[in-house]
């Protein structure tokens, strides 16, 4: 891949490809869609990722004409993402603006991404997502709560404290979900694993 290091690069990446096709969502909203679908249990081929991705910005194609390698940049962040929360759930971070962003940005940003996070395992996990434990549906209605908290956020120490908070708790409520999902037993079948149709 030739851009990104840290998560904070990968944030700028994505929002410099949405921003150059004039995308109607946030790219936030995206990496949340991708770990709902692995967290659910399902992976992309290359072709419905790149599929994804184009829907979800709203654009017919991709442009190539700054970016000549953008489809294997793409296709090797949906697999890098996969295989980091295979290998080391414990290093899930949420694709986020930093802190050069306000707080208010950042928070609306935490908000679309658990959207995106909830609309994917919806899609992923379906019907199965009702038969879940209790705690579990717990952790899903604090999600839904999340998505939905007003973003408007005063800026100082505890605005931040609290922002961080939030985020470290979705993080506990995504890999709980995805253990669930995904359990080791059925990461087996590797050679065939579930996609997409």
């Amino acid at each position: 891949m030739t851009k990104l290091h840290s998560k904070d690069s990968e944030f700028d990446w994505l929002a410099n490809i949405y921003n150059s096709h004039s995308a109607i969502n946030h790219p936030s909203e995206l990496h949340g869609l991708l770990i709902g679908h692995l967290a659910g249990g399902l992976r992309f081929s290359p072709d419905q990722w790149l599929a994804l991705v184009l829907e979800h910005m709203g654009a017919e194609d991709f442009d190539l004409s700054r970016q000549v390698h953008l489809k294997e940049d793409l296709q090797e962040f949906c697999q890098s993402v996969d295989q980091e929360i295979a290998q080391d759930s414990a290093c899930l971070e949420l694709l986020l603006p930093d802190e050069d962003y306000t707080l208010t940005e950042r928070a609306e940003a935490l908000a679309i991404w658990v959207r995106g996070f909830l609309e994917g395992m919806a899609i992923a996990a379906n019907n199965a997502l009702a038969k879940v434990e209790e705690d579990l549906q717990e952790l899903l209605r604090d999600l839904v709560n999340i998505s939905q908290m007003d973003a408007r956020v005063e800026a100082g120490e505890q605005g931040e404290r609290e922002l961080f908070e939030v985020c470290e708790y979705v993080k506990i409520a995504v890999l709980n979900l995805y253990a669930e999902f995904n359990q080791p037993s059925a990461s087996v079948q590797d050679s065939n694993p579930n996609t997409l149709h």
